[in-house]
């Protein structure tokens, strides 16, 4: 099939498989149609937003806010096995972030109601971090003192001396 060219009616019709391809994989649609995966995805890149064929919305994962998560969670995980795919497809979205999203709302419910000993823990480590300051302030300090007096008594000798 190297170097073969196709009609733009036929890869039209290869990108519209791909893009509503269900639970189908790109390596079936390849073998059904007889163009390499390359091709295939080159098609998807040139004409994926013509006509209404898409496969990604235009909000990133990560530009979503909490209330659209938390509603993408519950769709998602309401779905039954089979239509979670396209769940996922029609929505720019991989099963990785929502399951994310989903530890992350679980662990923000039982956070509530460790709150107060955790904010009790973070005075007080702000309390101690203050005080090692504090204290290496003093040694670095003292360090510097010594090594003045050392170079003095090396200059002028020591007061043993005299």
């Amino acid at each position: 099939m190297k170097g073969q060219h196709f009609s733009e009616d036929f890869q039209k019709s290869v990108v519209s498989k791909y893009l509503n391809r269900g639970h189908r994989t790109t390596e079936s649609i390849a073998q059904d149609t007889g163009v390499s995966l390359a091709s295939i995805y080159g098609w998807t890149k040139k004409y994926g937003n013509v006509q209404g064929m898409t496969n990604k919305p235009g909000r990133k994962p990560k530009d979503r806010n909490a209330q659209e998560k938390f509603q993408l969670v519950m769709k998602y995980f309401s779905l039954p096995d089979e239509e979670r795919g396209k769940f996922l497809r029609e929505n720019g979205l991989h099963s990785d972030h929502l399951e994310m999203w989903k530890k992350t709302m679980e662990s923000g419910f039982s956070e509530k109601y460790k709150t107060p000993e955790l904010a009790e823990e973070k005075k007080k480590n702000k309390i101690l971090e203050r005080e090692i300051r504090r204290k290496d302030k003093a040694l670095a300090e003292a360090a510097a003192l010594l090594i003045l007096q050392k170079k003095a008594n090396l200059l002028w000798g020591t007061d043993e001396d005299e």
